[in-house]
């Protein structure tokens, strides 16, 4: 493959799940005749990854491309609806053409967005001629209520354009956003092949990972093992995300309340999570709508029983194959904890292993780094042929 130059458009700079793969996938790809450069809306903990591994990027301030504060909620978001909306429009312009810039100098030869409604790369990739790859992880509209300036229609159509390469972490996403040809799907990379683990000595604690939001499912969580923990006394549930510290507060003052203070853990993120996942007697995935599920995959490499919402990415990545349990409501949950209690955790350790090689074979980091190599040569192909 001949050296090609990559710029890499993200929004926040965080390390949660859609970070997290590009890093991966910009790591092993930058020894493998890739040149990456990294566009960000601001600095953050990314900054510090991306310097270990010698990767340049240049802060462009943006926001994403939304409808602000839909739907008005308050007499206040109704009033600034519009001044936000063109406050909006204006700073992606002006992001726009100093991304131009940075990408002519670079000489770029395809832009890559990193998250669906970020179009910064999309219309610099127009101006400039050159091929655009945007990767769609979410469900925008069913999972975070995103209203897409100017319409969901138009996004699918900007996806469907020539020049432009869509990819879906699921086939989900893939049918929801009615990806036509151009697009295909390509699982995140999570792990390398020599990173699993299994330990058969499981602690007595149910586990939830991710950040603490309302979408994300945690006050399911709770109020299911509030009913869980009264009739099983020796097991707790960790919790390890971080968010907004008011819901935070709300979470704490609900735990508070129960009187479950001392069997409930609020853990930071940095936390080490494979080691909570590989001695968990299971994680709880509660999210609706998960574009795909990094953290159910994550505990499939480290052994680690998932019980899942059956929705989503989740239900895509456990239902097909019987890859953990999945519930459909609270007493489904409940009925699933205390079962999995009844029986025992080693029961399950066939399902346990069963998943981790399913793990192995779609989601490592190698799958990830050479679907993304051939995509990208396949792309510079079709354009050289489109150029003559």
């Amino acid at each position: 493959m001949p050296m090609v130059k990559i710029v890499y458009v993200i929004n926040h700079p965080f390390l949660h799940g859609s970070n997290r793969s590009l890093l991966n996938l910009i790591e092993g790809l930058n020894s493998k005749a890739i040149i990456p450069f990294v566009i960000m809306a601001m600095e953050g903990d990314i900054c510090i990854k991306l310097k270990e591994i010698k990767v340049p990027y240049k802060v462009v301030p943006h926001q994403f491309c939304i409808y602000p504060d839909l739907p008005c909620k308050s007499f206040k978001n109704f009033i600034f609806f519009v001044p936000r909306l063109f406050l909006t429009i204006f700073k992606n312009l002006i992001a726009t053409v100093s991304l131009v810039r940075i990408a002519k100098e670079f000489h770029a030869d395809i832009i890559h967005t990193n998250i669906g409604p970020d179009f910064i790369g999309y219309f610099t990739a127009r101006v400039l001629g050159i091929p655009h790859v945007w990767h769609i992880r979410e469900y925008h509209d069913l999972h975070y209520h995103w209203h897409i300036i100017p319409s969901k229609r138009n996004f699918i159509k900007k996806l469907k354009k020539r020049g432009n390469y869509p990819v879906a972490i699921s086939h989900g996403l893939f049918e929801h956003y009615k990806m036509a040809s151009n697009g295909r799907v390509i699982y995140n990379g999570i792990y390398k092949k020599n990173q699993t683990r299994f330990n058969s000595e499981k602690s007595k604690f149910f586990l939830f990972v991710g950040r603490l939001e309302f979408i994300k499912g945690i006050e399911q969580v709770l109020e299911a093992f509030f009913e869980f923990a009264r009739t099983n006394y020796d097991y707790k549930l960790k919790i390890a995300g971080d968010g907004n510290e008011q819901y935070k507060a709300l979470l704490l003052k609900k735990v508070n309340t129960i009187g479950f203070s001392e069997r409930i853990d609020f853990l930071e993120f940095k936390y080490d999570i494979d080691e909570l996942m590989a001695n968990a007697t299971a994680l709880i995935v509660a999210s609706s709508h998960e574009g795909f599920g990094r953290v159910t995959a994550e505990a499939m490499f480290n052994g680690c029983l998932v019980v899942g919402l059956n929705s989503g990415g989740t239900k895509e990545i456990l239902e097909k194959d019987n890859l953990g349990l999945l519930y459909h409501n609270h007493n489904e949950l409940v009925s699933i904890m205390n079962t999995i209690v009844s029986k025992g955790i080693n029961k399950y350790f066939p399902i346990i292993q069963k998943a981790q090689k399913k793990a192995l074979e779609l989601y490592s980091v190698e799958k990830n780094i050479i679907a993304f190599q051939n995509m990208y040569t396949e792309i510079l192909n079709n354009n050289q042929h489109t150029d003559q």
